[in-house]
C-alpha cells in the first residue's frame, strides 16, 4: 500500500512538471486506477461505526488507536467512532455491511428510521443495564428547585433532557428545558463538579455514585439524590437488517473481546466488561 502511495506521488510531480501529453494521459489514467484501488479498498473494508450519546470520550484518536489495533489480529477490519449523530446516522443508511455500536437509547429511535437489529449487547459487572442517578447539592430539595440550574452529565443535551424526564416526570419538561448542561468526560467528573459547587446537580450512573462513596465519602456526603430512572439496557450492537449474522466474523470477535484483559482497554473506554448475545427479554426491550 505504501509503495502505491509513493507511485502516486512521483507520477504527480511528473504531471506538474510539464511531461509530454502522452505521459500525462497515461500517468492520469495510472494515477485513476490507483486511486479506485484505495477508494474501494477503503470502502469495502468492514468496518465498526460507533456514536454514543451517553459519553463524551475526550480521546478518539486512542480509542480508535486501541481498538484498530485489536481488529488487526484477524483481518483487514477498521474502526470509525464518530462525535455527531447527523453523521454517523448517514453511516448507518448508506452502509448494508457495517456493524454499529450506539446506545439502546439511540438503537430505540434509529430503528424507527432504519432497517437494523441488535445482535450483541454490552454488559458491565455480569449486567446488561443500568440505572442513572440524578444527584443534587443538599440544599436542594425537590426538582423545581432545580430550575434554570446547571446540572453536569457525560452525555449529550438530548439525552440527558430524555433520561432527566424519565426521572422527574412526563410534566417536567419546562424545568429540563431550563437547565444547562454542563458536559464532562466521564460520570465521577460530574459528581465531583457538584461536590465542588461547580455544578447544582449530576446525572450519573448508580454504580458511578457506588464507586465516588468508596474513593471520597465526604465528598459523597455532600450530596443528595433526587431520583432514578428505570433500568436502562447498556450499548448494543446492531447491523442492516438484511444482512446474514450466522457465523459472521466481526459479530464473533467483539463477542470475545473481553474475555482477555490485554483486550479491554477500548472496552473500558466506553464502560464495557464484553458483549453478548441477547436474551428474549433484552430483545422485546428493543422492539424485536
Amino acid at each position: 500500500m505504501e509503495v502505491l502511495r509513493k507511485r502516486i506521488n512521483t507520477l504527480k510531480k511528473q504531471i506538474l512538471s510539464g511531461k509530454s501529453i502522452s505521459s500525462f494521459l497515461a500517468a492520469s489514467l495510472f494515477f485513476y486506477f490507483i486511486i479506485s484501488v484505495l477508494s474501494a479498498k477503503e470502502i469495502t473494508a468492514p468496518t465498526i461505526y460507533f456514536y454514543n450519546p451517553e459519553a463524551n470520550i475526550n480521546n478518539f484518536a486512542l480509542l480508535k488507536k486501541e481498538t484498530d489495533s485489536y481488529l488487526s489480529k484477524f483481518g483487514d477490519y477498521s474502526f470509525q467512532p464518530f462525535n455527531d449523530k447527523n453523521i454517523f446516522e448517514d453511516s448507518v443508511s448508506g452502509n448494508k455491511e457495517a456493524l454499529f455500536i450506539l446506545s439502546s437509547w439511540h438503537y430505540n429511535t434509529l430503528r424507527e428510521k432504519y432497517p437494523v437489529k441488535p445482535v450483541l449487547i454490552g454488559v458491565s459487572k455480569g449486567k446488561s443495564t443500568h440505572k442513572k442517578v440524578l444527584s443534587v447539592k443538599k440544599n436542594i430539595k425537590n426538582i423545581t428547585s432545580l430550575k434554570g440550574k446547571k446540572i453536569a452529565s457525560a452525555g449529550n443535551r438530548e439525552y440527558t433532557r430524555n433520561i432527566l424526564m424519565q426521572i422527574m416526570g412526563i410534566n417536567s419538561g419546562e424545568i429540563a428545558d431550563s437547565l444547562k448542561i454542563m458536559p464532562v468526560p466521564k460520570d465521577i467528573d460530574a459528581l465531583m463538579a457538584v461536590g465542588f459547587g461547580m455544578a447544582a446537580a449530576a446525572l450519573t450512573t448508580e454504580e458511578s455514585l457506588g464507586k465516588l462513596r468508596k474513593m471520597n465519602p465526604k465528598h459523597y456526603q455532600r450530596l443528595g439524590q433526587l431520583g432514578r430512572s428505570r433500568e436502562l439496557l447498556l450499548s448494543v450492537v446492531a447491523v442492516p437488517r438484511h444482512l446474514n449474522t450466522d457465523d459472521h466474523p466481526l459479530i464473533r470477535i467483539l463477542s470475545k473481546m473481553g474475555t482477555e484483559s490485554k483486550n479491554k482497554n477500548m472496552l473500558r473506554m466506553i464502560g464495557l466488561d464484553g458483549w453478548r448475545t441477547l436474551t428474549q427479554k433484552e430483545l422485546d426491550i428493543l422492539g424485536q
